[in-house]
Formats: C-alpha cells, structure tokens, sequence
C-alpha cells in the first residue's frame, strides 16, 4: 500500500507540473502580446502627435496612405501602424501583427476587415467591451497560437479624416468609439518545445527518485517480512 501511494503521488506531481507549465506558458504570452501592444500603440501616437499633425502646417508636405507614390508624402498613422506590423511580422516567423476593422476605408476593403472568426468574435466583443482584451489559445495553420485583439479608440485627431473622407465607409464616429481592432498572433511551438525540454529532465529526475524510493521500501519490507533463523 505504500508503494501504491508513493505512485501514485509521483503521478500527481507530474501531472500537476506539466498543467502548471502550459499555463505559465499562456500567461508569459498573453504577458508579450499586451508588452507588444503597448509599444505599437505608443509607436502610433507619438508619430501621429509630433510628425503628422506637424507634416500638415507644412507646405509641400502630404499625409496620405499613398505616399509611395507622391513626392513630399508621409503615411497616414494607420498606414505608418500597418506596414510597421507588416514588418515585425516578416521578421518574427510566428508572429503575425494586424490591424482591422468591420469598417475598412474603400482602399482597404479587401484587406482590411476581419478574416476568420476569431477576428469577427474579437470586434464584436470589444464594441461591448472596450477597455478589456480578448484572447484565446487555437491551432492555426498547423501551429499552436496565442491570439491577442484590443481595441483602437476613435481618438480627437482622427474624427475629421474618417467623417469626411469621400472612401469612409462610416462617417457618424464620435470619439471613443471603437473604430478597429490591433490583433497580434505568436506561436506558441518554441515556448511548449522549451517546456518540454525542462519537463523531460524534472520527469528524470522523479522517475530516478522513484525508483530509489522504492528500491528502499522494498529493501525495507524484505528485512521486515524474512523469516528469523532459528
């Protein structure tokens, strides 16, 4: 009986650290995609602030989401937001950065609304839920993924474009409202590779312990149970 429980605590504990890592692992990515996030977000208004609304005093100078090709132009801030997390994303395989929305300006129509049902769950809730984030853990495109969505809020600077541009889709934004979603996607393959890897050593260890263990109650119930020599 003794033994029986030895077992099955060691299973237990085995099973206990394996939940306890997955979960750890969830958190450390929930943990990177609002640490990301924020940085975007910053990246975003600080060039919004101090470059564009500059770039608009100045003659010559246009912001436009075609500044490639116009001469004397800068990108818009959702554009300058795009491409940055187009970039991020080409450099981090895994990573994916997007920005969306139910309400893409006519030139983004065919990239700029939500793509798969976890884009559209995000939207919807986030309309309801501003202030929080919404995230879940799925397998996408053979991988396991942690997917992140917050919401980018209708800000002051932002009411004139998006209520008088002629390729608006909506133009009754208030400020405040949540006018498009900032979506970040990481793999979670290299974090669980990892874990497995540490976990594969701590399950050594146990299994050696065990059989030590055991070694000793069995060596300890042959010296109780021999028959004493006459």
């Amino acid at each position: 009986m003794l033994a029986i429980r030895f077992c099955i605590g060691v299973g237990i504990a085995l099973s206990s650290t394996t939940g306890l890592s997955l979960t750890l692992i969830e958190s450390q990515a929930l943990q990177n995609a609002v640490l990301s996030a924020e940085a975007l977000n910053e990246a975003r208004i600080l060039y919004s602030e101090n470059a564009v609304e500059r770039a608009k005093i100045i003659d010559g100078i246009t912001v436009t989401h075609l500044y490639h090709d116009r001469k004397g132009a800068i990108p818009n801030p959702a554009t300058y937001t795009i491409e940055l997390g187009g970039r991020i994303s080409a450099d981090n395989p895994g990573t994916l950065v997007r920005l969306y929305s139910d309400f893409p300006f006519g030139y983004r129509k065919a990239t700029g609304g939500p793509k798969d049902a976890f884009q559209k769950e995000a939207i919807g809730y986030l309309r309801k839920h501003p202030k929080q984030a919404f995230f879940r853990k799925e397998k996408l495109e053979d991988r396991i993924s942690f997917r992140y969505a917050e919401a980018i809020i209708m800000e002051p600077s932002c009411i004139a474009c998006h209520n008088t541009h002629p390729d608006s889709p909506k133009k009754d934004w208030k400020v405040g409202d949540v006018r498009g979603v900032l979506g970040i996607t990481q793999s979670l393959d290299s974090f669980i590779a990892q874990t497995h890897d540490s976990l594969k050593i701590t399950f050594i260890m146990l299994a050696g312990i065990s059989v030590l263990a055991l070694s000793g109650i069995a060596l300890v119930i042959g010296v109780c149970v021999k028959p004493p020599r006459n």
